[in-house]
């Protein structure tokens, strides 16, 4: 394994067993990616899933294995995997780049990238309405006072009561070894289908731009990548901004990255930005 690739405290075996352990009734299944990336499940009822996610996020420093929600099995996400094109030797090559990157750096161009191709060809007031919108100090006085504690957070497809998946009764709770939930589309390259993204000048989204930004909202806010799957992505965050300006910043970063989950600035920004639960997607 390459020294770029993060070694769990606890290996797979042991995983397995803690797994069986603490759901006896859901059997633990195991496959490996073409990269060579062990990716390891089980069922749960999407009415347990949270609750199960929360224990198994809890002991990530524990394990040294991420969880995220999904409706692929471990088996699934492996075959899907295939089709990336990425091998044990590009895997390296990304990771490398990932953890070298400036986070901050990378997600703000992601953020001005985004920028540049809505306003597009855009002059005069249409030009100062995407402005309005996608600068925080501009957004922000529009935005409703700071808040005491943050707002419930509400999941539309990991395991609320709103499920586009065909009413679907189980989840599947997958694990893969990572330093954190941003590494997960990392070693499971384009496991977030963000495929309709326009940037300037043709750009278009990669994991390492997907890992930035999850890292940086971690480091920001506490969020951490609760469900992928495919176009739909949701982050439990611990620290949501509740005033103002920590708003406006968040409320344009998730723009820039995901334009369709904040179609109404302000309303997102008093909103799900200041709650403990963001729901994105990319139609």
């Amino acid at each position: 394994m390459s020294s770029f690739l993060h070694r769990p405290r606890l290996d797979a075996d042991g995983l397995v067993r803690a797994l069986r352990a603490r759901l006896p009734r859901a059997e633990p299944q195991r496959a490996t990616t073409a990269a060579g990336v062990e990716v390891i499940g089980v069922s749960v009822p999407r009415d347990r899933v949270r609750e199960v996610w929360d224990e198994w996020r809890g002991r990530h420093g524990e394990t040294g294995w991420w969880p995220f929600v999904t409706l692929l099995s471990p088996d699934a996400v492996a075959r899907s995997s295939q089709h990336s094109g990425v091998d044990a030797a590009a895997l390296e090559d990304l990771m490398a780049e990932v953890l070298r990157q400036d986070h901050d750096a990378r997600a703000a161009s992601v953020v001005v990238s985004s920028f540049r191709w809505s306003a597009g060809e855009a002059s005069g007031a249409e030009r100062e309405e995407w402005c309005d919108d996608y600068d925080p100090e501009r957004l922000a006085p529009r935005l409703g006072p700071e808040l005491a504690e943050p707002l419930p957070g509400v999941s539309r497809w990991g395991c609320g009561d709103r499920d586009v998946f065909g009413g679907r009764s189980q989840r599947w709770l997958n694990f893969v070894a990572v330093r954190g939930g941003h590494e997960v589309p990392v070693v499971l390259p384009y496991v977030i289908g963000t495929g309709n993204w326009c940037g300037y000048g043709d750009r278009f989204l990669t994991p390492a731009d997907d890992a930035a930004l999850l890292r940086r909202w971690h480091e920001q806010w506490g969020a951490g990548l609760f469900l992928a799957q495919g176009a739909y992505l949701e982050l439990v965050v611990d620290r949501p901004p509740l005033d103002p300006p920590g708003a406006a910043q968040a409320t344009t970063e998730l723009m820039g990255y995901c334009r369709d989950a904040v179609q109404a600035p302000c309303s997102t920004g008093d909103g799900m930005v200041r709650s403990s639960l963001w729901s994105l997607w990319w139609d």
